[in-house]
């Protein structure tokens, strides 16, 4: 059977979820986990938490699912290494080196790997085999068909969400709250602009939320996602109510349970009473249901919101205990008790003589009230003689002796040998850089990016060094005709196949797959860890932003990995940036102009709100309650479309390049931007290095540039 794993955001929430039936729980520390506004644990009430869990035979996974900065990865591995000493049975990541650190210096501790990786394909659970990882959480666009493909390709063990809040935008690629409010999803302290008012095509009205989706519910379909190799349902919500919790929690138990088709249906009921965003959906399971619109939802009466509160406030959750009982005159007495394999044994009072004869049966009734303990019991066996005594305080006395003895044997203390936290260069090694550490004289010196074959060949025409284009967006003459002008230049240009955050489906990457064995490619940019298995035959690796490249670890990871190249994240600053490049020479790429992609929308708000329009490229624009325009564009080829939302405002450097740090390539992106903005901006590049002075671009932003992310 699929285990229940359940949110915990508090301490009231984890006795909810475990009274009512998980499985097991996932819950964050005080640092470093995608849900810093929860209640969650620290110090001692963390310990407790995970002892909690263990008494009742439920695990506990601990969240240290967000990015991590240079400065946090000794904390975040100190963190690690208290979860591991006092038993946690996984902790969640989703920063590629941080995870490659833990395996290093912390070999037995088992990790998952968050949604927030993004893991979509095969390509991504093989990358988790390799590092050694137990379990990868699916993200949520995944569709049983490709869970049922990933599950005969991989032995990893598989997660998915089955209950509550949808993000719009694939986990882990959103920047959104990141470039409008300066907290990041990736860091845990996402502000969810995207739950706010949002049209496309004009300024929202009070009831439009089209970037708002309805909240998934799996609970009639869990016997399909078991048959297609989910070992695991999940259920989000650890930033709700208790109430919530027990409620969701219970009904799910039920339905794994064996409850009727009519019981589904009267639990989906109640579960949208507790709490929705109008009427449930199935997510991308069955290819794409999301929907945004609002639906008024009933509330729970008082009986039912007594019913669930009352759920919790006693102990429920019996674990069967077997209890021997020893009575010897003039010897202390001696209660055994065995649960799950695991025994402890208490002594008491002396056994004095009977004033008259006693019954073993009167004995066995007092050992048996367990009280609110964990355990109920399942046989008790006393050895004594009708002349034995020992008082009702004393056996009480001593049961719960017994009881705290046993209870302390579930509690798992592992042995935290000494470690050492060392640095990238000791961990994965220096390699020689394949190309110039001086971006002025490298091949990716201007490396443009480009929506179209016309935009391309105007880059081409002011004098880019390599061309970046998405795998479609050409037809096949107009790409080789790019690629015979790009060899035929005195200084050949190098063609780059630069990949989306998602590939959804396999026809999707079977067509990459046939591009990049065009020979058409010089190299490719890949913007997810499952995409390296696709490109891994090319003479140029780079590792985009899609891979969220905020510390030296990371960086480290990906070349050990065979990139040759990274992009590191929009949301590191000056200081960060001048860091990893120091660390890296030739090795890293700058972001000096574009529109950052914002979030990445397997479900079109375009197609829901006005039927599908064929787009090719722009899509539209999104406007929010201010009245900010956010272009879309659309990545379209096999049937499934990939729209993404950029930034109202382009992200420009340009103006600053002569004083950023020295780097093996600059990258220019010209998505949702006029043409003539290529040849005016590497122009403006140009001159910049030439020593002109320039002012900044109008309308433009430093992003993340000076501005640090929280």
């Amino acid at each position: 059977m699929m285990e229940l794993l359940s949110p915990a955001g508090s301490r009231e929430c984890l006795v909810a979820a475990v009274q009512n039936g998980a499985d097991a729980v996932y819950f964050g520390g005080s640092i470093l986990n995608a849900r810093r506004f929860a209640d969650n644990f620290e110090g001692d009430g963390l310990v407790s938490a995970l002892d909690y869990c263990h008494e009742r035979g439920v695990k506990a996974y601990i969240t240290l699912n967000t990015l991590v900065f240079n400065r946090e990865i000794q904390a975040a591995v100190d963190f690690a290494g208290e979860l591991y000493r006092y038993g946690a049975d996984a902790v969640l990541v989703q920063d590629l080196g941080l995870t490659s650190l833990l395996r290093a210096v912390l070999p037995n501790l088992t990790l998952h790997a968050s949604t927030q990786m993004g893991i979509h394909d095969i390509g991504g659970l093989h990358y988790c085999e390799s590092i050694g990882m137990k379990r990868a959480v699916l993200a949520r666009e995944v569709s049983l068909d490709e869970i049922r493909r990933m599950h005969e390709s991989s032995t990893l063990e598989l997660e998915a969400f089955g209950h509550g809040a949808l993000c719009m935008s694939f986990s882990g690629s959103c920047l959104y709250s990141s470039m409008a409010g300066e907290r990041s999803g990736n860091r845990g302290t996402c502000a969810q602009p995207c739950r706010k008012n949002a049209c496309v095509g004009h300024i929202p009205g009070k009831d439009d939320f089209c970037l708002s989706p309805n909240d998934i519910c799996m609970i009639e379909h869990l016997d399909e996602l078991e048959s297609a190799g989910v070992c695991c349902i999940k259920l989000e919500g650890r930033m709700k109510k208790p109430e919530y919790v027990a409620a969701v929690t219970s009904c799910y138990r039920a339905a794994l349970d064996g409850a009727s088709p009519a019981e589904l249906k009267a639990m989906k009921a109640k579960m949208g009473r507790f709490f929705n965003r109008g009427d449930f959906s199935t997510s991308h399971m069955f290819f794409d249901s999301v929907r945004t619109d609002r639906i008024g939802s009933s509330k729970p009466d008082s009986a039912e919101l007594a019913e669930v509160r009352n759920s919790y406030k006693g102990e429920s959750r019996k674990r069967p205990v077997d209890m021997e009982l020893t009575l010897k005159e003039g010897r202390p007495a001696e209660l055994t008790m065995t649960c799950a394999s695991l025994s402890a044994i208490a002594s008491g009072a002396v056994v004095q003589q009977a004033a008259k004869p006693q019954s073993e049966e009167t004995y066995r009734q007092r050992l048996s009230k367990l009280g609110d303990t964990p355990f109920r019991e399942n046989g008790i066996r006393v050895s004594m003689t009708e002349s034995c005594y020992i008082s009702s305080a004393e056996l009480n006395a001593l049961r719960r002796s017994c009881c705290e003895a046993l209870l302390a044997r579930f509690h798992v203390r592992n042995e935290l040998g000494a470690y050492e936290v060392p640095v990238h260069t000791a961990l994965f090694g220096r390699s020689s850089a394949p190309s110039p550490a001086d971006a002025a004289t490298g091949p990716l010196y201007k490396y443009a990016v480009c929506p179209s074959c016309s935009a391309a060949l105007t880059a081409l025409e002011s004098g880019a060094t390599a061309i970046g284009v998405e795998p479609f967006s050409l037809s096949e003459t107009e790409l080789k005709d790019l690629a015979q002008k790009c060899a035929g230049k005195a200084e050949p240009v190098k063609l780059i196949l630069v990949l989306p955050n998602v590939l959804i489906t396999s026809a999707l990457r079977d067509g990459v797959r046939r591009l990049i064995g065009s020979g058409l490619f010089f190299g490719a940019e890949a913007n997810n860890i499952g995409q390296l298995e696709l490109i891994k035959d090319l003479p140029l690796k780079i590792a985009g932003i899609g891979l969220n490249t905020v510390n030296c670890y990371t960086v480290g990871e990906l070349l050990s990995k065979d990139f040759d190249l990274v992009v590191p994240s929009q949301e590191l600053v000056s200081g960060q940036l001048r860091e990893l490049c120091e660390a890296f020479p030739g090795r890293l790429i700058l972001w000096l102009h574009g529109r950052v992609p914002l979030m990445q929308l397997l479900h079109c708000p375009v197609r829901e709100h006005f039927f599908c329009r064929g787009c090719k490229g722009s899509a539209g624009e999104i406007f929010d309650e201010a009245g900010r325009r956010f272009p879309l564009y659309n990545f379209s080829s096999a049937g499934n479309c990939l729209v993404r939302m950029f930034n109202c405002n382009t992200t420009d450097l340009v103006d600053l390049a002569s004083g950023l740090p020295c780097s093996a390539g600059n990258r220019f992106s010209f998505f949702a931007e006029p043409e003539q903005m290529i040849s005016e901006r590497l122009s403006a590049f140009d001159s910049v290095l030439r020593g002109e002075a320039i002012g900044p671009l109008t309308g433009s932003t430093r992003g993340h540039y000076n501005r640090k992310v929280d």
